[in-house]
């Protein structure tokens, strides 16, 4: 049986213009449909016990007087979960919609995992041609009726007009193939529920797999969550690895990004910050070992290795590499040597007295005994780690870097002298909402930035930005 022909509730929202978190629902509308046909309509105005902004009531027309004598969301929980029961959640950049319900459900101990479908992603995979998929962009180009913009009833109505208008307009081969990337459902490892599965995501983020107790135990990052996630699981026996994390996993916990270079930068700092099992080749140990720059007595530039437990950006200039391992950081200095004709003894690879060895092999320009001009040799010196230094910050201050095809929700990250100092988002008709990081030079977070602008910056927006201004109404 068709996906369309099965129970489908259309839903819509309208909230206090918060974000999911901290905002509520003041408004719901449900419709659900079977077998092509309407069979039960919710709409009802929700008390959300909170104030609510005038420009809430300029959009939607709802005053906070309509809200003083309606339910409060608890009281009408029980038959909104009856109308969708067993149906397929359908709504208008469906996670906007799906996180605001689960947080209400949330609040009341019930837990709500339905199956998604997007009409935003449905209508960008059947209209590739149209920029805008925004519902007001669809009214107006397929002549939908609605009486009232911006009311949960009209904007879900909406909603189910515009799917009857692709199955005239669509073979049902085609539009079946649009939905299931949406619904496809994979086999799964026993202990994991497959409404978990049928709820992720199908876009850039990270993901976190947890065990029985709730700990973390693998995170990863892909352009497509769903996708990313069964792939674990169709190779899980030809993968040790991937074997074991399928015997243990019982949750997947996602965080949606708008971008892949978020989605990076998310999976860098959750990994050390969780620390989970199975990701040990990108796990940080707390501590950095710092290859500095010195000038000794005689004028000739010297390194020398310290253990740090992070960078901070004013430093960055006088660093000449950062390596993760002291093992690594000798055997890396000793090929420079090599490489550049350096001084092994300069480079701190040597504590004899007088020449070093390299010297005698005429590998060493006698920088040790003072034959070599030291400008001379601290260019050279300068040279050998220019691929290895930080690079220096190329903007004048903090700036929002977004990317360029991101959807309607206008989401980025603030970096500062390559540190990631916030994060923010705004979905359409709410606030701003800003995550602020302290200002730390984290060393993967600065190879990520660094390559990515380096190779995918025509898929970036970058402007200045002022810290001060994060808060305002508007990115």
């Amino acid at each position: 049986m068709s996906v369309l022909e099965g129970p489908l509730v259309f839903v819509d929202i309208e909230t206090n213009g918060l974000n999911h978190i901290r905002g509520r629902v003041i408004e719901v509308a449900a419709i659900r449909v079977e077998q092509g046909e309407v069979v039960r309509e919710f709409r009802q105005l929700i008390d959300p016990g909170v104030p609510l902004p005038q420009f809430i009531t300029n959009l939607t027309g709802i005053h906070e007087s309509d809200l003083r004598d309606a339910p409060v969301f608890m009281a009408v929980a029980d038959e909104l979960l009856e109308i969708l029961d067993d149906a397929v959640f359908v709504a208008h950049n469906v996670r906007f919609d799906y996180s605001f319900l689960k947080q209400e459900f949330k609040r009341i101990g019930k837990d709500f995992r339905p199956r998604q479908l997007c009409t935003v992603k449905l209508s960008r995979t059947l209209y590739p041609e149209h920029r805008s998929h925004k519902l007001q962009s669809l009214i107006e180009r397929h002549n939908i009726e609605v009486s009232e913009r911006h009311r949960a009833y009209d904007d879900a109505h909406a909603l189910w007009q515009f799917v009857q208008i692709v199955q005239r307009d669509f073979d049902p081969v085609v539009l079946g193939q649009a939905i299931a990337k949406q619904l496809k459902q994979p086999s799964l490892p026993k202990g994991l529920n497959a409404d978990v599965v049928a709820a992720l995501p199908e876009g850039n983020g990270v993901y976190i797999f947890e065990d029985e107790s709730g700990s973390p135990i693998y995170v990863g990052k892909s352009v497509s969550i769903k996708k990313r996630v069964t792939s674990h699981f169709m190779r899980d026996h030809d993968n040790v690895g991937e074997f074991k994390i399928a015997q243990h996993v019982r949750n997947v916990r996602t965080h949606e990004t708008e971008s892949e270079l978020q989605a990076l930068l998310l999976e860098s700092r959750l990994v050390k910050e969780l620390q989970p099992l199975y990701n040990k080749q990108l796990r940080r140990t707390n501590k950095l070992l710092l290859a500095r720059q010195a000038v000794n007595d005689g004028g000739y530039a010297t390194v020398i290795l310290e253990e740090a437990s992070n960078i901070t950006p004013d430093d960055a200039p006088s660093i000449l590499a950062v390596y993760t391992r002291r093992s690594r950081a000798k055997e890396a200095i000793e090929q420079l040597a090599r490489d550049w004709q350096l001084c092994p003894k300069l480079c701190g690879l040597e504590k004899a007295s007088g020449a070093c060895f390299w010297s005698q092999l005429k590998r060493c320009l006698g920088a040790c005994t003072g034959r070599e001009d030291p400008t001379a040799y601290n260019e050279r010196l300068k040279a050998a780690f220019a691929k290895q230094r930080i690079e220096h910050w190329p903007y004048n201050g903090p700036v929002l870097v977004q990317a360029k095809a991101g959807g309607d929700a206008k989401t980025g990250i603030v970096v500062d002298q390559w540190c990631v100092v916030a994060e923010v988002s705004q979905e359409e008709y709410c606030e701003p909402v800003v995550k602020e990081y302290p200002k730390l030079f984290d060393l993967d977070a600065y190879k990520i930035l660094q390559s990515y602008m380096q190779t995918k910056m025509h898929d970036l927006r970058i402007k200045p930005i002022n810290l001060d201004s994060l808060q305002s109404p508007s990115l």
